[in-house]
């Protein structure tokens, strides 16, 4: 894995934390659990729409908002941890 994945992959790391700190109070799988496999899907959707409306009203000013990608990452990891310890 290049210099740039790697930091790409702490960055989400870091925004995993972070989203686990603001929803958790006991622990990570008291959140997790409490979330049905569509809930990770309307997360994702939630934050991809969030992007592409960024996008629409912005136009040409920014074509990307990347710390958008980054939380669309890590809940996508948030996603696949719960799946592997709730949904197998």
């Amino acid at each position: 894995m290049g210099e740039r994945r790697s930091g790409i992959m702490r960055e989400i790391l870091a925004e995993r934390e972070r989203q686990i700190r603001l929803a958790t109070v006991g622990t990570e799988d008291d959140f997790d659990k409490r979330n049905f496999q569509d809930d990770w899907s309307a997360y994702l959707c939630a934050y991809a729409g969030r992007a592409t409306e960024t996008m629409r009203r912005k136009k040409d000013e920014c074509p990307m908002p990347r710390g958008v990608l980054v939380a669309i990452g890590a809940w996508a990891l948030a996603a696949i941890e719960a799946y592997d310890t709730f949904y197998q």
